[in-house]
């Protein structure tokens, strides 16, 4: 089959494929480039892709059974073809695109692959294809929706289309409404408003988890999370849903609201009918931000992400030191209170020069207070210390630094 514009061949972990060639100007941006192609493919999410690669073996090897996959909007293929030739158990994948050039290129990859016979791509568009699979017996078991900008148009098709226990991806790179740029569109598309602080990237995650659990409520089925997390543009979540109207409402039990002081920099969480006590900061009386309704439950499983290193040990991945990392930490922020404190703003409100993050970590757990490092910001720590406890233990850091000295 011949295409009308040229392509290079690219590796992408064990996966061969035929992209478009870019073509790209003297000094024009990579994005730009790459918006002008005739079949969209992005080389730098292939951090997302390799976490799709390891949560999809993961969440196979749970199951021990054949899995259908379904990613609806394929672009040239990549991801979907991947996961036929990186997950063991990966039975039939269906891939999808509205662009007619995706869908030849994308049949091109799968041939130069060898996945032809287990992977088909249909001219469609995402919700059409995915109502395809919405009756029982036709339901899938791993769906994968990474558009362009929000997933929320696409959810309830997802969630229809889902198996009884099976797993739910989403990437959401409309990163401005999600941070507070533009809470009017935030609110629109994820039911819930945001809120503009240095974990804006945290809260965009639970308000995209938050609209997951509401879309499938609304379907008498739970979503909990499996694996999230932020990188570089973007915000990626895995999910387990699992049917029934007892465990929707569950599920439901851990939204609510995230309460922020832009004075002192307290927080809090509060439920609907708690909302009306927590208008004001306990710790200053400031007037507190109000962000949600959004989910504040925890948003990774600890076995889950040791299953994610198990099958990394057993592919080229595990030599990948930012994938591995970011599962170790996500790991390790797991059961810890929403949001995080950036230690350099509040050793700069104290006015001292920046303290190690180890030496903190210590100090807190020192003083009998959880704490981890967090994935969300190099300088960021998860903490169940309050912003005025979390101070007075930077105060003694100093002056047993200052003893020392």
């Amino acid at each position: 089959m011949s295409l009308s514009f040229p392509t290079r061949r690219e590796r992408e972990g064990a996966a061969t494929l035929l992209v478009p060639e870019l073509g790209r100007a003297e000094g024009e941006p990579l994005d730009h480039a790459i918006s002008r192609a005739p079949v969209f493919y992005n080389p730098r999410m292939m951090l997302n892709r390799d976490t799709a690669v390891l949560a999809l073996g993961a969440y196979q090897r749970r199951l021990s059974r054949p899995l259908a996959v379904c990613e609806p909007m394929c672009g040239t293929g990549v991801r979907g073809i991947r996961l036929a030739v990186e997950v063991a158990g990966v039975e039939s994948v269906v891939l999808g695109d509205l662009n007619p050039m995706a869908v030849r290129l994308a049949r091109e990859n799968a041939a130069l692959n060898g996945v032809s016979g287990r992977v088909r791509i249909r001219l469609m568009g995402a919700n059409l294809l995915l109502s395809l699979h919405g009756r029982p017996g036709r339901r899938l078991d791993y769906i994968d929706i990474d558009p362009y900008g929000s997933p929320a148009p696409y959810l309830d098709a997802a969630v229809m289309s889902c198996r009884n226990g099976g797993m739910v991806a989403l990437t959401a790179t409309d990163m401005a409404p999600l941070c507070g740029v533009h809470p009017e569109a935030c609110l629109r598309k994820y039911g819930g408003l945001p809120l503009r602080t240095e974990y804006c990237h945290e809260v965009a995650l639970r308000l995209v988890t938050g609209a997951l659990v509401k879309a499938s409520a609304r379907h008498d089925v739970a979503a909990r999370p499996l694996f999230s997390y932020a990188a570089d543009h973007y915000v990626r979540l895995y999910a387990v849903l699992e049917r029934g109207a007892r465990k929707a409402d569950r599920s439901l039990g851990s939204m609510g609201y995230l309460l922020h002081c832009p004075e002192c920099l307290s927080r809090g969480t509060a439920t609907v009918e708690e909302m009306g006590d927590f208008r004001r900061c306990d710790a200053c009386g400031s007037r507190m931000g109000v962000g949600g309704p959004m989910w504040l439950g925890d948003l990774a499983d600890e076995a889950f992400c040791d299953e994610m290193l198990a099958v990394s040990n057993r592919s080229a991945l595990s030599s990948d030191r930012r994938l591995m990392r970011l599962i170790r930490q996500v790991r390790g922020e797991a059961g810890l209170e929403p949001s995080f404190y950036n230690m350099d703003t509040l050793c700069s409100r104290l006015g001292i020069a920046s303290l190690s993050l180890g030496d903190i970590l210590s100090a807190l757990g020192g003083a009998g207070y959880e704490a981890a490092r967090t994935h969300f910001h190099e300088r960021g720590v998860k903490t169940d210390a309050s912003a005025a406890e979390l101070e007075n233990v930077l105060k003694r850091l100093l002056r047993r630094a200052g003893r020392g000295g």
